[in-house]
């Protein structure tokens, strides 16, 4: 096998002409520089370069072996360089796991600016916790507190859910001020849900209405996002946080003096809550978040 410094100094010598040049460059003496040309020479029986009073010229051989190891010595200095800076500073590694409403609207224009790795997994809130607990993830952002597993949560904030439709869908003037009516009228409708527990759903009906729901939603759409999205083009009703609807093309059908609230945390395994990344990311989040809402 060809010794790796034995090219890196034919290709100084093919590019000083001489072994004193080559040695500077090399920060070699004469008579090393020299061992591994004879090196490189016994090793593949071939030789590299005639030696003149003043120079060394290369042979054809040598010509030839200069273009076909120059490429492959400037990309490897490439990677040495760029992994010597790495060990010079360290740089923490964190894999998360969020929905992807929370990442299109409160991570993506932040991480991209954090000094570190960061691998992004999304999913249900179901997923991810089971995620966290078999060590695919090691934080969680923006998910409900649950008390599944032995986890510790950091909270992030609160979120408003409203009642949103389709734009072109008027509730009925006789039951708008009759609650009865209303639920019996909201319950027939069609309706889009973000998974099948209904949690928002049933903590919206409980809050404003003071009763359980009796809904089967229609679709189950993979975010928030998504949903009112659909809502735009498709007659539907749907609970979402009241900080994703800044959007036309839908509205909120009837005005409710009780907000229905839910808080979102940062969830970690307890074994690892003195981990540095976790905290690293955490503290970022909290120095790049200008706004309290979602």
């Amino acid at each position: 096998m060809i010794n790796l410094e034995w090219l890196r100094t034919f290709s100084s010598i093919y590019e000083c002409n001489n072994i004193t040049e080559a040695s500077k460059k090399l920060n070699m003496t004469q008579p090393g520089v020299s061992k591994h040309l004879s090196a490189l020479e016994n090793h593949i029986g071939k030789k590299l370069f005639e030696r003149t009073t003043r120079k060394l010229e290369p042979t054809e051989y040598g010509k030839f072996l200069y273009t076909q190891i120059t490429n492959p010595l400037q990309e490897l200095e490439k990677v040495e360089y760029y992994s010597g800076q790495r060990a010079k500073k360290e740089r923490y590694a964190i894999t998360i796991g969020c929905t992807t409403d929370f990442f299109k609207k409160e991570l993506i224009n932040k991480i991209y600016s954090f000094d570190m790795y960061i691998v992004t997994t999304f999913g249900t809130e179901k997923d991810l916790i089971e995620a966290l607990e078999t060590d695919k993830i090691q934080l969680l952002v923006g998910i409900k507190k649950h008390n599944v597993y032995d986890h510790e949560f950091k909270y992030i904030k609160t979120e408003t859910l409203e009642l949103i439709c389709s734009e072109d869908i008027v509730i009925p003037k006789n039951i708008e001020k009759n609650d009865k009516e209303l639920i019996k009228w909201l319950e027939k409708q069609t309706w889009f849900s973000y998974d099948n527990n209904q949690k928002d759903i049933e903590k919206f009906w409980e809050t404003r209405f003071n009763t359980n729901p009796r809904i089967i939603p229609r679709y189950i759409l993979p975010s928030y996002l998504d949903i009112i999205e659909t809502l735009k083009n498709n007659n539907g009703f749907s609970i979402v946080p009241k900080q994703l609807c800044k959007q036309k093309l839908i509205k909120v059908p009837i005005e409710s003096s009780k907000m229905t609230e839910q808080k979102l945390f940062y969830s970690f395994k307890s074994k690892n809550s003195k981990l540095k990344e976790i905290d690293f990311f955490i503290d970022k989040m909290e120095k790049t978040n200008t706004s309290n809402v979602f």
